[in-house]
């Protein structure tokens, strides 16, 4: 981006290239896999535990594969607490992040 360009943009106006995106790329998922406003390349698979077993074979996939999304809503208030520590203390031991995607649905990356 050139100085004039910034200064246009400082201004409001904005080059067409922006004003007319790149169509987007239609992917295939499978059920259970979603992309994420601005990854549309990427697939995450879904996870929904029933317990805390199952949680624990979150953690592996996750430490395998590097991404998933979890959807607690099996949990009631103090397992889902349980079940939520236990993952974030998981994620941040492999130096990732946890994004809240809703209420139950957690966002799980792993760097």
């Amino acid at each position: 981006m050139g100085f004039f360009d910034k200064i246009l943009k400082g201004l409001g106006f904005e080059s067409e290239e922006k004003n007319n995106p790149k169509p987007k790329k239609e992917i295939k998922r499978k059920a259970g896999e979603y992309t994420l406003d601005g990854e549309e390349e990427e697939i995450i698979e879904e996870m929904k535990p029933k317990s805390q077993e199952e949680v624990s074979k979150v953690v592996d996939y996750l430490k395998k594969e590097g991404k998933v999304i979890v959807n607690l809503s099996n949990f009631e208030d103090t397992n889902f607490n349980t079940a939520l520590s236990f993952l974030s203390g998981a994620v941040y031991a492999f130096g990732g992040e946890v994004y809240k995607l809703d209420d139950a649905r957690y966002k799980l990356l792993v760097v």
